[in-house]
């Protein structure tokens, strides 16, 4: 293969009216192993809620997926105020993507539909173990810091928000194939790439 049929394969397919007229929902949805991946072990998602006074708030969220295959997040109920907003208004919808810098890599999920508020102890320690795993998993090696953990963050003032999703969802996109440059993969943190050369030491 010469270098010519090489850059013509790469090259990319910036067509305007296909770009603007997509349905990223349907036209180029990602890959069934591609989305598992990214939907059960992304860092995290950014969580959408309509508060009292009507305004869509979003929150980035630390979140895990059960064996079920719905999404849990953890929540305060006394000093925060999206249990409270999700009681009135149940409507939620969460977003999980893959921090990928580069526009042909950029992958997502979109999950819409309502939101089912638990203070089961059994859900509860279930989803905070799960959380624990997730997020401090540089204690697997240290019982007595992950106990710590758990009772830092199993405390009565917590909630579990169950993600149910509507009919037709989650729905999930892959930028590279909008212009024909697929790639496999998942690409996780590659925005640090981007970022590396402004990062604090």
């Amino acid at each position: 293969m010469s270098n010519t049929d090489t850059e013509k394969e790469e090259k990319p397919n910036f067509d305007p009216v296909k770009l603007e007229q997509v349905n990223v929902n349907v036209d180029y949805p990602m890959e069934p192993d591609e989305f598992e991946a990214l939907y059960k072990h992304s860092c995290y998602c950014y969580m959408g809620h309509i508060s009292k006074y009507g305004y869509p708030i979003v929150t980035p969220m630390f979140y895990v997926v059960l064996e079920d295959g719905f999404v849990y997040i953890s929540s305060v109920k006394k000093y925060r105020q999206k249990i409270d907003m999700l009681i009135d208004n149940p409507k939620i919808s969460i977003s999980i993507s893959n921090d990928g810098s580069n526009a042909k890599r950029q992958k997502a999920i979109q999950i819409i539909g309502k939101a089912e508020i638990s203070t089961d102890q059994e859900l509860m320690k279930k989803v905070h173990w799960a959380i624990i795993d997730k997020y401090w998993w540089d204690l697997k090696d240290n019982e007595e810091l992950r106990q710590a953990a758990f009772t830092g963050v199993h405390t009565p003032n917590r909630a579990i928000i169950k993600v149910i999703p509507n009919k037709n969802s989650p729905t999930s996109w892959d930028f590279g194939k909008m212009v024909n440059l697929y790639e496999r993969g998942v690409w996780f943190n590659e925005e640090y790439e981007m970022c590396k050369p402004y990062d604090v030491c």
